[in-house]
């Protein structure tokens, strides 16, 4: 039987016919191509602020990192502590024993029993918001990722406390470094607050460190200082941390009662913790 064979061009080769060559070419071909995809943000795009005249570009981008900011569409936020916890354990956190007007008739017989010169009738104290709160909120880069959380609180505390009673101030570093009250790009030197006023700090204390912070993150140091100030002022203070209290310095763990972002937090363990920063501020 004859066999038919196709005729073809001298120098031609067949199409199935590939060389080193033509492969190395159809690699680069292919490197050359669109990619067919792209990278969309749930949260769109985020606008800085407006230029304000007599500062400069990279004072205005901080300025925007200490903004109130927003929870912005995406994911539901999941509060830290359970949904029927959370205003129970805020006010634990915050109140401070006061006098109230109620006869306190058990000190009172204890004191008759001994004998005792009775010169003023003992009043009962019980615990009240009255004195309201400064509550201080980390912007640092450690807490980056925490910014929901940090917005949730401060919602958390103006309902339990009032808007008028919470003195909300941002920062990064620590507060000596300067505070933001309203307008992110007026800062102002931090003043603790009257005597026997609940100070909450929401912070990682420079626990954790980002690439190319540098010295942005303040050290265990500067954050004893900070505490000492307001020990020395009277002033009982918790930190709400989202990490577990043993992760951080025993020089820190012995300044500051730490109360951690988590949900197996009950009333229990902010009442205990409010209760020893008042008697550490008592023996200081």
């Amino acid at each position: 039987m004859p066999i038919i064979t196709e005729a073809r061009q001298p120098g031609s080769r067949p199409a199935d016919d590939v060389t080193p060559a033509r492969s190395v070419q159809d690699a680069i071909r292919l490197t050359e191509r669109p990619v067919d995809f792209s990278l969309t943000s749930l949260n769109g795009l985020r606008q800085g602020p407006a230029p304000v005249a007599g500062r400069s570009a990279p004072d205005a981008a901080a300025a925007e990192l200490l903004g109130h900011g927003k929870v912005g569409p995406g994911q539901p936020h999941e509060p830290p502590w359970k949904q029927g916890w959370a205003r129970g354990i805020m006010f634990a956190t915050v109140a401070a024993p006061l006098q109230s007007r109620e006869l306190d008739e058990r000190s009172l017989v204890r004191r008759v029993a001994r004998l005792d010169t009775v010169r003023r009738v003992p009043r009962r104290r019980r615990l009240s918001t009255r004195r309201g709160v400064q509550l201080l909120l980390d912007h640092g880069a450690g807490l980056t990722p925490f910014q929901d959380d940090r917005l949730w609180l401060h919602e958390l505390a103006a309902n339990v406390i009032g808007r008028d009673r919470v003195d909300v101030l941002r920062f990064r570093g620590t507060p000596d470094r300067g505070v933001v009250r309203r307008d992110p790009l007026a800062r102002e030197a931090y003043r603790p607050p009257l005597p026997g006023t609940p100070v909450v700090l929401f912070s990682d204390l420079g626990l954790l460190r980002p690439a190319f912070a540098d010295r942005s993150v303040a050290s265990p140091r500067e954050w004893r200082g900070f505490l000492d100030l307001i020990r020395h002022s009277g002033c009982p203070v918790v930190c709400l941390t989202p990490y577990h209290p043993e992760d951080y310095p025993a020089e820190l763990r012995a300044n500051v009662v730490f109360l951690p972002f988590d949900r197996r937090v009950s009333l229990r363990h902010a009442q205990e913790a409010a209760r020893v920063a008042r008697r550490r501020l008592e023996r200081s």
